[in-house]
């Protein structure tokens, strides 16, 4: 699966004050042997930690790391507009194939939703941003309904492993964090947002997880039969995780 790395499994919450300022961090323990320290966006401080290492320890190592932790909170914050809630008004920026387009609402008794000259444009009958919001997904769905289909016949045109590459079923769904899941009966879905990516990273998401089929991890092994596929796979990916933050509803 391709999804966005985040908290799971035995989490809990520590805080130390930096500078006069509050940091709080999610703890969550895992089978490794390193202590990590993730910072993401709206200030989510994470350390993901071997078992049994004692609170005060995280706490000591959260105090030293204290100036690099507050930097990443001033970098992120001259970008925090990046990943405000969208409002569904009039030029606001919408994901289309990889390429970004200004809202622009209509008022209209037959309710469609188009690409027109760089709008992505919504004749609705109500004004209403909820309204509008289910409006776009329905489309975004269609869209991407449309386009898995035409980019499994190309990849299973152009990769030779793909055509032998059969799924129990292949289904587009919302999900809010994965790109796509193969589950271990074959089964594969894919986000109904996928439209919102380019060509090659939607082929890129198809590879990844029709692979699954062979390998259901993410093992060395995985990965080189993902490169066997798709060579340039790695590109495809850093462009998913830079436009993460663009490719949402």
């Amino acid at each position: 699966m391709i999804k966005d790395k985040n908290i799971h499994n035995e989490c809990e919450i520590i805080n130390i004050k930096h500078k006069n300022i509050d940091i709080d961090a999610n703890v969550v323990y895992r089978k490794r042997k390193n202590i990590t320290i993730q910072i993401k966006p709206k200030y989510e401080v994470t350390i993901i930690s071997p078992y049994g290492v004692s609170k005060k320890i995280l706490k000591d190592l959260l105090i030293q790391k204290g100036d690099w932790i507050l930097k990443k909170f001033e970098e992120y914050k001259s970008i925090e507009h990046l990943f405000k809630e969208k409002e569904f008004i009039d030029g606001e920026k919408f994901m289309y194939l990889g390429s970004e387009y200004k809202l622009k609402i209509i008022n209209d008794i037959n309710e469609e939703v188009l690409i027109d000259e760089g709008y992505l444009i919504v004749k609705v009958k109500s004004a209403d941003k909820e309204y509008i919001r289910k409006m776009l997904k329905k489309w975004y769905k269609r869209e991407s309904e449309r386009l898995v289909s035409e980019r499994l016949i190309y990849c299973k045109e152009k990769f030779k492993y793909m055509k032998q590459l059969t799924p129990s079923k292949l289904k587009v769904k919302e999900q809010k964090k994965r790109w796509g899941t193969c589950t271990s009966k074959g089964a594969i879905y894919i986000n109904s947002k996928i439209s919102m990516a380019k060509i090659d990273a939607i082929d890129y998401i198809l590879v990844h997880e029709f692979s699954h089929l062979v390998h259901m991890n993410h093992s060395n092994d995985f990965y080189e039969f993902v490169k066997k596929i798709m060579p340039n796979y790695k590109e495809q990916e850093k462009w998913l995780k830079d436009n993460s933050y663009k490719l949402k509803l």
